[in-house]
């Protein structure tokens, strides 16, 4: 009772503040000079408050010499026109940024801003993803150059065909490269390098406003399974320590981009709370993201939406609720999830995961886009039966503040509750798909007494702009 009211205080507040903020003219746009920003929510250049739903981009970059995904800009547009999304989490790669010490691949950061244009053109946000898995490609996984990867003179270890991918993490040359990682105090280069890659990125794109943030590590992995499992140090103690380090590093070089944290994968994924220590910004209104990822284990394994797997989840949601608070009351991206869609109760499972998502305003970003297997898109482009679950009605960009929203796929209603401020010129954005409305849609808007409203055809947006303060509620129905 007392944090909501403090909420709708702090909301109250910082509408008064926008009423008095000075505006400026750009283009047909109007600016809040004084944008109130809200540490609970993500917002855009213009104050909106957004919910992001994306895809990964990709899991083929990890192993491809150059580091690119396998995309083209007509496969960007299909994601912006046809599905709706507003966001790519884009992978980025340390061994690709400082292939030797204290050398820095200009044209790989080209590369990547080529790329990155694709999205930002077409007002989709990037979400730079700083990705390993299992330390090292020369490891057998990917991330960190070979110059990074001190292994102590350990022997590879050989796993049996078959075995899960994830289990090389008891490589011994895997595990020391790890421990010597966040031992700061004997290997200070390692992560004061790490930090340097990363401003080389942000340096490049800190004035692209459409480059949402920064994924500051993927999976970020202890090595030592005691500090991990047993005593909890590695996220309590090492981990957060990385953080500290790293994002005051990074605000040297971009102080406003949103900053998007991780746990530890496991057990966090599975359900298990986490002990990351709180994390704080270095600026006077946070700008954090709190992104785990979240993957069941019999959905992770290929064994499908089991009775297991539907009690994770609902243990997903409670703790995940509980560190969203620890950590300031800051805005969730789950940054990775999927399955197979030949699981049994696949479509259980995505339902499931949406409606937890929208009852909670949390942002996502499907993994992954790469054709076949888990993706929504078949090796020759058609859907596979992913698709139709990731195509939503939802709010992209909302001018004033979400009280709730949902979507039933089946009934194909779509609601929205939301507080609107009339200083935000731009409209409120729902994308509401065509595919689900073949004959149209039936608009009913209750709260407003002046508002306007129009359908984008290409990109399937409902805009609606409401000229006051007020608690406006939206509903959607197929004709």
């Amino acid at each position: 009772m007392y944090l909501g009211l403090m909420k709708n205080i702090y909301i109250l507040v910082g509408f008064i503040f926008l009423l008095i903020s000075c505006k400026k003219e750009n283009g047909n746009e109007k600016i809040v000079n004084s944008i109130i920003e809200d540490p609970s929510i993500i917002q855009d250049q213009f104050g909106r408050q957004l919910i992001l739903h994306g895809l990964n981009t990709s899991s083929s970059a990890k192993g491809e010499p150059l580091r690119n995904p396998w995309i083209a800009e007509s496969d960007v547009e299909r994601e912006a026109t046809e599905y709706g999304f507003n966001v790519v989490r884009y992978l980025i790669f340390w061994d690709a940024i400082e292939p030797q010490k204290d050398q820095f691949d200009q044209a790989y950061i080209d590369r990547i801003e080529t790329r990155v244009n694709w999205y930002t053109s077409r007002r989709m946000y990037v979400l730079l993803d700083m990705h390993q898995d299992l330390y090292s490609i020369f490891l057998g996984g990917d991330g960190a150059p070979e110059w990074a990867c001190r292994t102590n003179g350990a022997a590879p270890l050989e796993l049996p065909g078959g075995t899960p991918w994830w289990l090389k993490n008891i490589d011994p040359t895997v595990v020391n490269s790890w421990i010597n990682f966040w031992q700061y105090t004997n290997h200070k280069d390692l992560q004061d390098h790490y930090i340097l890659a990363w401003q080389k990125i942000a340096e490049r794109f800190k004035d692209n406003p459409y480059v949402i943030g920064y994924d500051l590590m993927n999976e970020p992995w202890g090595g030592d399974l005691v500090k991990v499992f047993l005593t909890k140090e590695f996220e309590r103690e090492q981990l957060t320590a990385f953080y500290n380090r790293l994002i005051p590093g990074l605000r040297k070089t971009d102080p406003d981009k949103y900053l998007f944290f991780e746990p530890t994968p496991a057990p966090v994924t599975f359900g298990v709370a986490s002990d990351l220590s709180k994390i704080k910004d270095t600026r006077s209104t946070s700008k954090l993201v709190y992104a785990p990822h979240c993957y069941p284990y019999d959905t992770h394994e290929g064994n499908g939406y089991t009775e297991s797997s539907k009690k994770q989840l609902v243990d997903w949601e409670r703790e995940r609720k509980k560190e969203v608070i620890k950590h300031g009351e800051i805005p969730l991206l789950t940054g990775e999830f999927g399955l197979s869609p030949t699981q049994e109760g696949f479509t259980d499972y995505l339902t499931d995961f949406n409606a937890m998502s929208d009852r909670n305003l949390w942002h996502w970003t499907y993994w992954s886009n790469d054709l076949g297997g888990w993706s929504p898109f078949n090796g020759d482009g058609t859907e596979t039966a992913i698709a139709q679950y990731l195509l939503r009605s939802y709010p992209k960009a909302t001018a004033g503040k979400i009280v709730s929203f949902s979507f039933d796929v089946v009934s194909k209603k779509f609601e929205m509750k939301y507080m609107s401020n009339k200083e935000i010129n731009l409209p409120t954005e729902i994308f509401i798909p065509k595919r689900y409305y073949p004959n149209g849609y039936n608009l009913a808007v209750n709260g407003a007494t002046n508002y306007t409203q129009s359908y984008d055809e290409i990109k399937q947006v409902l805009k609606i702009t409401v000229s006051e303060n007020a608690t406006v509620t939206i509903e959607i129905t197929a004709k």
